[in-house]
């Protein structure tokens, strides 16, 4: 390896906490900052810092502009106070979109540090996957707002979320990129491109010819197309696959449209561009499923709760496109098991021999059919299920297997 390469390699996670340790305390931001590395993440009082995004971006930016990279993150620990009327406050209000899988992100940092203040979310749900949220914004930082606040602010969600559209529509001019096919790609790089989803007038100013769908695969993402444009559809679908893996910080894996004046979640009739869609979701279901039992595990590592986090795997059958989900419910393993579009059934060798037992593969549909009595549901997204027991071996047996 030359000389050259060697400073072309990217930090590992240690040495990158290290770089933004060091910026935040040449900058005197928080002189009580400290690195979380089992978390990969920086605590200072009650604010946290989570440093996988910021690697993403710092990793992906030209060596020149990575510093600035960083200094975007660390406004987190400069931003005041959120003002404790609403008056003051309604000026800086934004409407955000975050993935439903953050609430759990929340609740399972509650269970692992109960000494943390509560945070009691307050949103509306947008779809299956996403969540509308608000946010106060200034020039230095974005601070999410909890029910606590508004309570404190004497005002009702509906309330702020209405002045918050009424902020973003204020800021948002006619910026968007064409991509070839009839696709467009929203071009305000504000941190808030996905939030333009809940703006319908926008959307139809827009659209040229039929009705507008729209996709916001990640937070500073907005891909626009028509409900007549099958090439702009496939595109579009296209898009928010590669985007999703390159740049995380996921919103939906959902395709949306206007219906009386309301963001509605849109299924594409044509046959081509809803199987590209469910590819597309079942793939980004895969990855937040991944990232669910990455967080369980720790959690039930501080708790000491002795419960099986089951994997979400992905399977293509031999001689098809599609892509399939698998998960394993073991007999005798108290599990928490994700909604797959396959169960693998296992029943272990009595004797723990390595290869012996039996597995039998059922459809979703099946293995709930013989054992849903035996699944309790768990409030989380992606959803879980809590299986202590396996199904009697008549109702196994007589259950059709996969194919």
């Amino acid at each position: 390896m030359g000389l050259f390469d060697f400073f072309r390699r990217l930090p590992t996670h240690d040495a990158f906490a290290q770089i933004v340790l060091q910026q935040i305390r040449q900058q005197g931001l928080a002189p009580d900052c400290r690195y979380d590395a089992e978390q990969f993440r920086l605590l200072a009082g009650g604010r946290i810092l989570n440093l996988d995004n910021v690697y993403r971006d710092y990793c992906a930016a030209p060596r020149k502009e990575r510093a600035q990279v960083v200094q975007k993150y660390l406004s987190i620990f400069s931003m005041s106070e959120v003002p404790s009327g609403f008056a003051e406050a309604r000026s800086a209000l934004m409407p955000v979109l975050r993935n439903r899988s953050q609430a759990d992100y929340l609740r399972l940092l509650a269970l692992r540090e109960p000494q943390r203040p509560a945070f009691a979310q307050a949103c509306q749900p947008l779809g299956e996957d996403a969540v509308i949220m608000l946010a106060y914004d200034t020039e230095s930082a974005m601070a999410i707002i909890g029910q606590n606040q508004l309570d404190q602010w004497g005002v009702t969600f509906d309330t702020a979320l209405a002045v918050a559209i009424d902020n973003l529509r204020a800021r948002t001019q006619h910026r968007f990129l064409a991509l070839g096919n009839g696709l467009l790609l929203g071009e305000w790089d504000d941190a808030y491109d996905s939030s333009r989803l809940l703006l319908p007038d926008l959307l139809y100013r827009a659209c040229e010819g039929g009705e507008p769908l729209v996709m916001v695969p990640t937070r500073g993402r907005f891909l626009l197309a028509s409900s007549n444009n099958l090439a702009a559809q496939l595109a579009m679908v296209a898009l928010a696959d590669q985007l999703a893996q390159q740049e995380g910080r996921h919103v939906s894996a959902l395709m949306y449209g206007v219906q009386q004046g309301k963001i509605v979640v849109h299924q594409p009739t044509d046959a081509a561009v809803a199987q590209a869609l469910r590819g597309f979701q079942t793939m980004l279901r895969a990855h937040c499923y991944h990232e669910q039992k990455e967080e369980w595990d720790q959690s039930n590592q501080h708790i000491g709760d002795d419960v099986f986090i089951a994997s979400c795997m992905l399977k293509q059958p031999e001689g098809s496109e599609r892509v399939v989900t698998l998960s394993a419910w073991t007999q005798g393993v108290d599990t928490l098991l994700p909604r797959t579009d396959i169960v693998a059934m296992v029943i272990p060798d009595q004797d723990d021999v390595a290869g012996s037992g039996s597995v039998k593969v059922l459809a979703w549909h099946d293995a709930f059919t013989i054992g849903g009595h035996l699944m309790q549901e768990v409030d989380c997204y992606p959803v879980r299920y809590r299986v202590r027991y396996f199904p009697e071996p008549q109702r196994l047996a007589a259950a059709p297997a996969w194919e």
